[in-house]
């Protein structure tokens, strides 16, 4: 008995007791987790390494690389927007001479001796002018001279209206209901006389001390000449709204455009000032259209030859055998979409148009004119006022 007792003790404590072989599979299945992890762990360790070493080749890389003068904040404004590539300097001196004018983008201009000029830094370029004592451009800041040599100078301040003299030598300001006429030189511009007049009236032309004005929506339409000559004075101008719009002035008038008694068609006129008023001179050079924004009209710089964009050409049109009454045949200068004609002298007149810059003289011959590649789309001629030395 007492040996089948300890059989069966013996028997159920080895039937009780784990196998060997549970705790080895434990250790076998802890050895071969801890293998996998070792594996993925020197997998992405690698993989980071590789990564950190292509990063740093391609930093490198880009730190070396000279800047190609894309716009960065192109992609803060829209970030699914293509690179603008900056306008560089890479425009050709000689292109630009052969144009026989500065070319001007946006805010930068490109000279035909050769500079480059940042306009910008007083606000947005609007327009500008090559007069003898440097460039006369307007901006969102106002107006303002850059000398040939030295800093730009501010002559009148945001929101005035003026107009500078043929010669480029003089211009005329309306601030703040004030007329002024100035002289220009490279050290800014010498203040003379005021008059008040209507504070919404703007300046057109000047003919000797005398400026021609525009009136506006607020003082009704119509243009008359101010005399400038008593300092703080006052003038009421008697508005004649037979004017539609003024090119420029010749030695002893102004020209421009006036209605026929009928008010049915515009003729080519001289303003010139009057006893009580504008005193108009018509010719038999009639059936224009009223000037337009963006598509003008340009008078020679001696006011005998006006060039009028035309459909696809250029109309020169002799002012002084009009003024006589005599039959004037226009000369034409074929140009698609011309646009905006500037005279060089008085018998060479080019404007912008389709395929660039086209050259017209008034003896009949033309020539067309390459615009640099690098300027783009977006550029203008600068016309040049007065004698500048070359």
């Amino acid at each position: 008995m007492l040996e089948e007792t300890l059989r069966r003790a013996l028997r159920d404590r080895v039937e009780l007791t784990p196998a060997g072989t549970d705790r080895a599979e434990a250790i076998i299945r802890r050895t071969r987790r801890g293998r996998r992890l070792r594996k993925v762990a020197t997998t992405l360790g690698a993989v980071l390494a590789f990564v950190l070493l292509i990063g740093g080749v391609t930093g490198w890389q880009l730190l070396r690389t000279p800047r190609t003068g894309y716009d960065t904040s192109v992609f803060a404004a829209d970030p699914t927007a293509l690179p603008q590539p900056a306008i560089t300097g890479a425009i050709n001196a000689h292109d630009v001479a052969s144009l026989g004018l500065d070319l001007r983008i946006g805010d930068l201009l490109w000279t035909t001796d050769g500079r480059r000029l940042d306009l910008g830094g007083f606000g947005a370029v609007d327009r500008a002018y090559r007069v003898p004592a440097g460039w006369l451009f307007g901006s969102t800041g106002g107006v303002y001279l850059q000398p040939v040599d030295g800093r730009a100078v501010q002559i009148a301040p945001e929101g005035s209206r003026w107009s500078v003299s043929e010669d480029g030598l003089r211009i005329a300001v309306v601030t703040g209901g004030k007329l002024s006429v100035a002289e220009l030189s490279r050290e800014g511009a010498k203040a003379g006389e005021t008059v008040a007049v209507p504070p919404d009236a703007a300046p057109t032309a000047m003919l000797g001390s005398r400026v021609l004005l525009a009136g506006n929506t607020a003082s009704e339409r119509g243009y008359e000449f101010v005399t400038v000559d008593k300092n703080e004075g006052t003038t009421t101008p008697i508005w004649n709204p037979t004017v539609s719009g003024v090119f420029g002035v010749r030695s002893d008038a102004a020209v421009g455009l006036a209605w026929t008694a009928d008010e049915e068609q515009l003729c080519l006129a001289a303003l010139s000032p009057g006893g009580l008023g504008l005193s108009i001179k018509m010719t038999s050079v009639c059936g224009f259209e009223p000037p337009a924004e963006g598509l003008t009209h340009s008078l020679s710089p001696d006011g005998g030859w006006l060039a009028e964009p035309s459909g696809d050409q250029l109309d020169l049109v002799s002012v002084d055998t009009a003024l006589v009454l005599e039959p004037s045949t226009a000369k034409k200068c074929a140009a698609a979409g011309v646009r905006s004609p500037i005279w060089i002298d008085s018998h060479t007149v080019v404007a912008a148009y389709d395929d660039g810059v086209v050259r017209c003289q008034t003896d009949g011959s033309r020539k067309v004119l390459s615009v640099p590649k690098a300027a783009g789309s977006g550029w203008d001629l600068v016309p040049r006022l007065g004698s500048t030395g070359g």
